[in-house]
């Protein structure tokens, strides 16, 4: 697992470089999820080998990290914003690893004993040992609780769609528009951008998509794009808060709570 290709707490460079939105504090981080389900396979195989299966190896977490740190993904939130990333890789993902391998228990005992149900238990046990309701899966959920964050976030995803229709972001998309089609290309919103080229699926950017990709960040540093839907969405995302201040705290603590649970799983 190499933590240096996760993401960063923060952009660290481009046009939302140390931008971070208020709600960011109310979601949960790639490390925190990382950590949670690092603990929920460390109760899994400790059940597992009380029943035998001592080499039972789900894949280890971390190896396919996300773009964004958070659900906020601040570096591309309002779209590209990094020049030298879309000089290199156009709209393709920087050192994108690719989907995770769907991973399943072992057909027969292996995974009767994990999910608590299959031919190979007889009333409820594995060779005269007594299977967890739910089997080790089950047992792990328990013991561990599970991380939720609905509230923050649909305060996350509400704040920008509203932030869509605040004037001054309207005024900036539309300067944006306007440079891109001194550039010769005609596009109305930074989000429809990738939908002028069709090399999204190919392993590597074309030339055509490299060259619009830095067209558009050029018109977002040009047109300030990126700073004002920033500034709007964060006073958005201050006000929803506010209104919902108790509910957040609560939603957190319960989340912070379980990621005790998964320090102590973890051995820490």
């Amino acid at each position: 697992m190499d933590e240096q290709a996760w993401p960063a707490r923060t952009p660290v460079s481009g046009l939302a470089k140390g931008m971070v939105l208020p709600i960011e504090g109310y979601l949960i981080s790639y490390p925190e999820l990382v950590a949670w389900q690092r603990a929920q396979q460390n109760l899994w195989k400790s059940c597992m080998r009380r029943y035998g299966f001592n080499s039972f190896s789900p894949p280890e977490p971390g190896m396919y990290p996300p773009v964004g740190y958070d659900d906020a993904n601040m570096a591309r939130r309002y779209g590209i914003s990094d020049a030298k990333e879309a000089a290199r890789f156009g709209y393709h993902l920087p050192n994108d690893p690719g989907e995770p391998p769907v991973w399943e228990p072992a057909a027969g005992a292996e995974g009767a004993v994990f999910s608590g149900s299959g031919a190979q238990l007889a009333g409820g046990s594995y060779k005269g040992e007594k299977v967890p309701e739910g089997g080790c899966q089950g047992e792990a959920k328990k013991k561990l609780g599970k991380i939720a964050y609905p509230l923050a976030s649909k305060v996350e995803f509400a704040s920008l769609e509203e932030s869509r229709k605040v004037a001054e972001v309207r005024a900036a998309v539309d300067k944006w528009s306007a440079c891109m089609k001194s550039s010769g290309y005609r596009v109305t919103h930074p989000y429809k951008t990738p939908d002028l080229i069709s090399t999204l699926g190919s392993e590597n950017p074309s030339a055509e998509e490299t060259a619009l990709a830095v067209a558009d960040v050029e018109c977002k540093k040009t047109s300030r794009l990126v700073s004002i839907w920033f500034e709007a969405e964060k006073k958005i995302q201050n006000r929803r808060i506010e209104e919902n201040q108790l509910a957040l705290d609560e939603e957190r603590k319960k989340n912070d709570e379980v990621l005790k649970v998964a320090a102590r799983a973890n051995g820490g």
